[in-house]
């Protein structure tokens, strides 16, 4: 896999990792590895008072349900991830993210170029 955008939202509270891919799990590996790692890095930032307290307990892994064959191009997983972080923050409902599927995109001409400086 050569680039790859995923969304992963690490929720301290409930100390899961949600993870929003449209390869469904194809990325797995990496995110476990994170989900590992996140304990270490909390420990390592907490206050002086807390770090008395074994915090290394590895983090869960959550799939977030998408529709299947969400990202059909397989090539606007960024996008798609853009999109999820924006209803996550707005606390959006995530079934907006499925009217990216109804986009078209113009069908621009690539091999016309147009001079804009006047000779």
């Amino acid at each position: 896999m050569h680039n790859h955008w995923i969304d992963v939202c690490v929720n301290f509270i409930e100390k899961t990792v949600e993870v929003f891919e449209c390869l469904h799990g194809r990325n797995r590996q990496y995110v476990e590895k994170f989900a590992v790692i996140i304990p270490r890095i909390v420990k390592a930032v907490a206050p002086p008072e807390n770090k008395k307290y074994p915090l290394l307990e590895k983090y869960s892994i959550v799939e977030v349900p998408l529709k299947a064959r969400l990202n059909k191009s397989l090539c606007y997983c960024g996008a798609y991830v853009l999109k999820h972080f924006q209803c996550q923050l707005l606390g959006l409902d995530l079934s907006l993210i499925e009217l990216m599927t109804q986009y078209v995109p113009f069908n621009f001409e690539s091999s016309i170029v147009f001079d804009l400086v006047e000779d």
